[in-house]
């Protein structure tokens, strides 16, 4: 049996880099070429072009400028910007897609004069990332000769030059001159840029996040459609292979994404288009799909997935499943890795997502190519991958349910780790749990993103973030704080069919004024017992011990208004919670929701019920447990 290779880097032997090709490879088949492209679904076809009828209209009626662009250096906000740039974006990708449907020589003008407007745009960076690698100047408005490769800039020139290589014939016929244009700015604005400076997504201090693999992804496509040259393209792919590792190398074996369920498709999702591009320029000799944890990384959603349309949303992550999320992806992910298991949940999905072209379309263009050219992918076996448990020790989060692969009866996820993951919530310790799909307790998620949410001076004012918005103990009043040494100690986890339970310490994750000696937190799904007649719920007990007389609150964010019943139960939703141990008030507060992002995941209110100790002691216990109403 072949032992696979142990790191990207050891893929590059000399054969490998005899076997890249430069300017061959193709994201789909030319234009021209009607009858590769005679199979689509007629389905699929007619919606390409309503698509783009209806992101023509939303780019002609909101085009990035530069008042729009300086509102996030005068206020901080990112959306006015952003919004008008994804316009034109989904406008040229769109464009683009109905060109090859259609191969109607009526469509290669609008094509033609999007992209051109693409390219007279003075930056392709978003300016909350325009900020100058070299000093960390950030001026308010982009200069004339010089864009940042951030991943906007990046996905913008992968998605050009995928457009280039099936497209770029045709328009060159009727636009001569068209296509040196639009490789000059992906030469001047990506591969110069990641040939010559230094990011700090290139993860030299420490393992990056999502930027790595995602820029990393479509700078290869760049490069592989781009470069003339066979022995600058080795060292793209060489340099690529490099940060690669660098991203990998922040992974345990377990292939957990400490950035969450939504970010994965951000980062393993990217990982693997990334080693798609290189197996497909190298004719296979760079295949990186067996190198640990790949394997385990194409698990990771399938694994956090609650129901059809939800799923576990720790650190920056909503609680639905994004609707631009890629099954089609998925499905392709595990089959380079040999995991039935996987490709057959990514086929139940698809089953019930349909093709669409999202609006946000630059950052998968290919995505959204490669499903659209495979009509019929998910006809093949199908069923939900949901284990009945897993746990992960890299980033210490279970999840656990009544039953594999089904989103009925009762789910709960619970997580120990620490206060310094990517996009980190202040919330080791923290827990969701659902009855029936149903939210029952919940982690609210992130609302827009602004100016205040990447600053680490500002990031925990913002009430998501916080511990006291978490489902975690709230001792004496004090929140938890960010920090790697703000984590949990000694988790444990363990199923034995009848439950599945986590266990850890708390205090470790709460500053010195909480005066916390121990907190001990035991999370438990309890699986319905038929010898017994024991039924299902969940169980969340919390023991502590203070150095001094002091209250312990617990903290219990929902969806649902809680209703306070007169024999001292509260009931949430279908599930009835009832307390037992030390003597609590209960308190219900009421949110209000108008961020346009979790509004339309929670409806108009979440709420936090807080149930505090009575009393002030120095230790106390207090079980709180969940039962089908």
């Amino acid at each position: 049996m072949t032992t696979p290779p142990a790191t990207f880097r050891s893929l590059l032997t000399a054969p490998a880099r005899e076997a890249l090709r430069p300017r061959v490879w193709r994201a789909a088949p030319p234009v021209e070429d009607r009858e590769a492209w005679a199979h689509l679904a007629p389905e699929d076809s007619a919606h390409v072009l309503e698509a783009a009828g209806e992101l023509r209209d939303r780019a002609a009626a909101n085009p990035p400028t530069l008042s729009l662009w300086h509102r996030y250096a005068a206020a901080g906000e990112r959306l006015p910007y952003e919004q008008a740039q994804q316009a034109l974006l989904g406008e040229v990708g769109s464009a683009a897609l109905a060109l090859a449907v259609t191969g109607d020589d009526a469509r290669v003008e609008a094509l033609a004069d999007a992209m051109w407007r693409l390219c007279e745009l003075s930056a392709w960076c978003l300016p909350a990332h325009y900020a100058l690698p070299e000093s960390g100047e950030r001026p308010e408005v982009p200069l004339g000769d010089r864009d940042i490769l951030d991943l906007s800039c990046g996905y913008i020139g992968g998605m050009l030059a995928a457009i280039d290589s099936f497209a770029g014939d045709r328009l060159e016929r009727s636009f001569p001159g068209l296509r040196a244009r639009v490789h000059a700015e992906i030469r001047r604005r990506v591969l110069e840029p990641w040939r010559s400076e230094v990011y700090f997504w290139h993860g030299r201090d420490k393992p990056p996040n999502n930027w790595a693999p995602w820029i990393v992804s479509n700078v290869l496509v760049c490069a592989a459609v781009v470069e003339e040259s066979a022995d600058v393209l080795a060292d793209d792919v060489a340099g690529a292979l490099e940060i690669l590792d660098r991203f990998r190398d922040g992974y345990a074996p377990d292939g957990s994404c400490d950035e969450g369920a939504t970010y994965w498709w951000w980062a393993g999702a990217t990982l693997f288009e990334a080693l798609d591009v290189l197996h497909r320029i190298s004719d296979g000799a760079l295949d990186g799909f067996s190198i640990e944890p790949v394997p385990a990384m194409a698990r990771f959603p399938m694994r956090m997935q609650i129901g059809t349309d939800t799923q576990v949303n720790y650190s920056d992550g909503q609680a639905t499943v994004p609707s631009n999320v890629s099954w089609h992806l998925l499905t392709r992910f595990g089959a380079a890795t040999g995991d039935e298991a996987v490709q057959e949940h990514g086929r139940w999905m698809g089953r019930r997502h349909p093709f669409r072209v999202e609006g946000q379309i630059a950052p998968q263009f290919l995505r959204t190519l490669h499903e659209l050219r495979d009509p019929g992918w998910s006809q093949g076996p199908a069923a939900p991958g949901m284990p009945a448990s897993w746990y992960a020790p890299g980033t210490e989060t279970a999840v656990a349910r009544e039953e594999a692969g089904s989103p009925q009866g009762w789910f709960l996820a619970a997580k120990g780790g620490h206060n310094d993951v990517s996009h980190n919530h202040n919330d080791v310790g923290g827990v969701i749990v659902s009855l029936d799909g149903a939210p029952v307790l919940i982690d609210v998620g992130v609302g827009v993103y602004c100016r205040e949410t990447f600053d680490p001076a500002t990031r925990y004012g913002i009430w998501t973030m916080r511990s006291s918005y978490h489902c975690v103990p709230l001792p004496g009043g004090v929140e938890q704080r960010p920090g790697r040494d703000f984590a949990a100690r000694g988790t444990e986890f363990a199923d034995d069919g009848a439950a599945a339970t986590l266990r850890m310490d708390l205090a470790p994750a709460y500053p010195p004024e909480a005066a916390l000696e121990s907190c001990e937190r035991t999370a438990r799904l309890e699986r319905a017992r038929p010898d017994t007649g024991a039924d299902a719920g969940v169980l969340l007990r919390d023991a502590w011990r203070f150095t001094q007389p002091r209250q312990m609150s617990l903290v219990l964010m929902t969806a649902l208004a809680p209703s306070l019943e007169t024999d001292g139960s509260i009931g949430i939703g279908p599930a009835l919670l009832t307390c037992e141990g030390v003597a609590v008030e209960a308190h219900v507060e009421r949110i209000d929701v108008e961020d346009e992002k979790l509004a339309p995941v929670w409806g108009a209110a979440v709420h936090r019920l807080v149930l505090t100790q009575r009393d002030p002691a120095e230790s106390g216990e207090l079980s709180v447990r969940l039962t089908r109403r």
